[in-house]
């Protein structure tokens, strides 16, 4: 592991709903493939249940919700319509910007998602963010034994860009993102949208409403201290 970087810090980007707008691509292929299940979602129950968190995890809560094991095949079609959906993808306005400012002030920056690492890169690759996260700044669920709401994922990306937890601050729109960075014990901005309840922030240190405003916002959280 590097030496820990000095004062100016890490700022540590979620995937979808902060950098990609794939949430509401997620939430529809949600619905539609446990309707293939007999479950009856709305897209607030899709939300709500498995926003923000490790496929891996929520594999394990929709066994619960069926009542059986998951058909592979299941799983195989449910994995290419989430393939085929992020046709669809388009960057959250002000992301890039985001990302441009903290380095240009004199902060790093990486991603940290509760994606598989393949479809990380591939969301990365379609909205042309790749060229400002490198390979060694990205970090997936499948590279921890946990995911989100736990805090590995955060933990991990902090070790290898050689930061202090107490000098990153994660940036994220999710309930379980949020109670992750915060059990990493790293400040916390949520990013609201739409998609996202505003209770869901209760716990984060600041919250915006838009990406281009994280820079600023991350700059004061690492100067308070």
């Amino acid at each position: 592991m590097s030496e820990p970087h000095g004062p100016a810090g890490l700022v540590i980007f979620d995937c979808d709903g902060v950098l990609v707008d794939s949430e509401r691509l997620n939430v529809r292929t949600w619905r539609r493939m446990t309707t293939d299940l007999g479950l009856d979602l709305t897209d607030e129950d899709v939300v709500h249940t498995f926003v923000g968190k490790a496929y891996a995890d929520n594999r394990v809560r929709l066994t619960e919700l069926v009542g059986r094991d998951l058909d592979p095949a299941w799983e195989r079609r449910f994995r290419a319509e989430f393939r085929a959906s992020h046709a669809e993808l388009e960057i959250i306005p002000g992301a890039r910007h985001a990302l441009e400012a903290c380095v240009a002030g004199g902060l790093e920056v990486c991603v940290a998602s509760g994606s598989m690492r393949q479809a990380l890169e591939y969301k990365l690759e379609a909205t042309g963010l790749a060229g400002l996260l490198p390979p060694s700044a990205r970090f997936s669920s499948e590279e921890v034994e946990r995911g989100k709401p736990e805090p590995d994922v955060f933990l991990l990306a902090a070790r290898s860009m050689g930061h202090d937890p107490a000098r990153c601050v994660v940036v994220e729109d999710s309930l379980a993102g949020v109670a992750a960075g915060r059990a990493a014990g790293m400040r916390v901005v949520g990013y609201e949208s739409d998609m996202t309840p505003h209770v869901w922030f209760a716990e984060a240190d600041a919250v915006v409403t838009d990406m281009a405003q994280v820079p600023a916002v991350a700059a004061d959280l690492l100067a308070a201290g």
